[in-house]
């Protein structure tokens, strides 16, 4: 998931893209990239690869839907009598130093950077600062501070495309509050909202970088765990619902406790899953675990595959997570 650059005292990055493929917003790309540096600086180098990466597929396919007909290209002085669009993005402590070896190692040629020094980047920067504070409250949940159902989905579809091209696993889990409603009508919306933050916040607490928490819904939050197993997520949301279970709220002068069920939906790069599709499993998976009783945690399994009893069949590594919590 993308953060934000921190300020630094160096200047930013211009790049520029040509063509008839138009404009494209350029996204955080969840695939490790290699970098020239170490440290910060390595990992200002790898968000800068990552979004120029995502930039060029976007606009590779964006070209393609735009194509024109075979014997009906045009000529290079139509291109050049054509629109002509500049694509910019800050990179605070980025030097040129730095951009001239990434550009040479990873084929940037093409791209262009512009140095800047303070009294020219104020302006800029409160432009990008404004229009990532746009797309913030765009993507995100005002209540949680998650990303809301939308950039979720985004996000799924981003993962879903780098598990078919690696044959990597992914799941997703959905949680949804049990009897929340209770919560609302005795102790009223401020307490439930005290609740939903406090669900948040545990659910960031308890995953890793590369996961990503959303809320969906009224009390619904998903999980997307990239490279998890149904039986590490498993574990995983069954020690969230241990959590859960210990927590105390206090409303109007009472204490009470809230607990939550869970379904989990997995796939696999040999397995086609749409974004959408990985969000009805799992919701199957929580209907049955409400059903059931609620506060537990059960997966979906795919039609034609086995549910086999996986404690005789427990890897060492994920022994060790399973006993120790650790999933590094």
């Amino acid at each position: 998931m993308a953060r934000k650059p921190t300020d630094a005292p160096k200047a930013a990055q211009s790049v520029q893209s040509t063509g008839r493929a138009g404009s494209a917003n350029p996204a955080q790309s969840a695939e490790s990239t290699q970098s020239v540096d170490t440290g910060d600086s390595a990992h200002d180098s790898a968000q800068l690869l990552g979004e120029l990466d995502a930039l060029r597929r976007a606009l590779a396919e964006e070209a393609a839907r735009h194509a024109a007909p075979a014997g009906e290209d045009p000529t290079d002085a139509e291109r050049a009598d054509g629109p002509l669009l500049a694509v910019a993005r800050l990179f605070p402590g980025m030097t040129r130093q730095r951009w001239l070896a990434l550009a040479e190692e990873h084929g940037l040629r093409q791209w262009f950077a512009i140095d800047l020094d303070k009294s020219s980047n104020f302006n800029l920067r409160e432009l990008q600062k404004a229009v990532e504070e746009l797309a913030h409250q765009r993507d995100h949940d005002p209540l949680t501070g998650l990303m809301n159902r939308r950039a979720f989905l985004r996000q799924v579809e981003l993962e879903l495309q780098r598990v078919h091209r690696g044959g990597a696993e992914i799941c997703l889990a959905m949680v949804d509050l049990d009897d929340f409603k209770r919560v609302n009508d005795t102790w009223g919306h401020a307490c439930g909202d005290l609740v939903l933050r406090r669900t948040a916040d545990l659910l960031r607490d308890a995953t890793r970088a590369y996961d990503v928490a959303a809320r969906i819904g009224g009390e619904e939050f998903v999980l997307l765990l990239p490279g998890a197993s149904p039986m590490r997520a498993q574990a995983l949301l069954e020690r969230l619902l241990q959590e859960m279970r210990g927590e105390d709220f206090t409303c109007r002068g009472e204490t009470f406790r809230v607990t939550f069920s869970a379904g989990i939906a997995g796939c696999r790069g040999a397995t086609a899953c749409r974004a959408e599709d990985l969000l009805d499993r799992a919701d199957k998976a929580l209907y049955e675990a409400k059903t059931s009783g609620k506060a537990r945690v059960r997966v979906h399994r795919l039609p034609g595959v086995p549910d086999y009893d996986r404690s005789t069949m427990v890897q060492s590594d994920e022994k060790q997570f399973l006993f120790s919590g650790n999933d590094e």
